[in-house]
């Protein structure tokens, strides 16, 4: 089999000292020998321990230490120092190995892929029923199921990057991407050439009230999208029927129900937030992050 072409990973990293070394251990776990590819941690902000922790983790990468806390303007800085095309992102609380990076960085140079990612795992074993109920509709909802190219990891290939530039000052970037392209643009890719599976895992909130945070800074980063950028295909919301598909797929009433309670207190929180001219912020569940 043919060498994976060479690609760079760019991970954005604010204050991300519990979970960065899992990450940089992940990608190098199974990385063929000899095999070129570029890891750029963009730690942005950072009072911890996450530049040190980096270094130390994955000393062949190059770690910026970035002294503003942005993630888009720390994706765009570490793309400024990128060696190779394809461009992998990946979330520091995310894992997903070297065998599914190489495979997502093939996919990129097919003819008409622009942009993709691993198939999507959640590890909900350490989180409660309430956010499993939420999770058993989640994954059955159409921007989890048609070809994903979020949720804390996407590549692009130089053509995509061309066509979209650097990231705007937004929160939603990974909402942003998949609304730049269209369906037959994306590919969620589960296995490589040789037949391994290919995927990357999210480890979500543990109780609701956290699951309920996080739901608002995507709302809220949903909104600041279509305000900023009225004319985008955008992919977020859901469509007539959506929740019938849940039901075939195997959840409940008892999950939809759960489902629809947890989204419309994040849209109250929301609401009461832009009421109260409080600016977007990112929300984080630091109780997911614990390794």
């Amino acid at each position: 089999m043919a060498d994976p072409a060479p690609f760079t990973v760019i991970i954005p990293a604010h204050n991300e000292e519990a979970v960065i070394g899992r990450c940089l251990t992940t990608i190098l776990s199974n990385a063929r020998e000899g095999f070129e590819f570029q890891i750029i941690v963009a730690a942005n902000g950072c009072s911890d321990r996450t530049v040190e922790i980096a270094r130390a983790t994955a000393p062949q990468a190059l770690v910026l230490d970035l002294p503003e806390g942005s993630k888009t303007r720390a994706m765009n800085a570490a793309h400024r120092k990128a060696l190779h095309y394809p461009l992998i992102f990946l979330d520091a609380d995310i894992q997903c190995d070297f065998i599914s990076l190489a495979a997502v960085a093939q996919a990129l140079r097919e003819p008409g892929v622009l942009v993709a990612a691993p198939a999507l795992k959640m590890d909900l074993s350490r989180s409660n029923s309430l956010v499993k109920s939420y999770y058993r509709v989640w994954l059955s909802q159409p921007y989890a199921t048609d070809a994903i190219v979020g949720s804390g990891c996407f590549g692009l290939s130089e053509a995509a990057y061309r066509r979209i530039g650097d990231f705007p000052d937004i929160i939603g970037d990974d909402i942003w991407v998949h609304s730049q392209f269209e369906r037959a643009e994306r590919r969620s890719v589960c296995q490589d050439l040789a037949g391994r599976p290919v995927k990357f895992v999210v480890s979500p909130p543990r109780r609701v009230v956290d699951q309920i945070r996080v739901e608002t800074r995507r709302r809220r980063g949903n909104e600041q999208l279509r305000s900023a950028f009225p004319g985008l295909n955008y992919a977020g919301s859901n469509r007539p029927g959506d929740l019938r598909d849940a039901l075939k797929a195997g959840a409940t009433l008892a999950d939809i129900a759960i489902y629809l309670a947890v989204k419309a207190a994040a849209g109250v929180r929301a609401s009461l937030a832009d009421l109260s001219g409080k600016t977007i912020v990112w929300e984080r569940d630091t109780r997911a992050r614990e390794t």
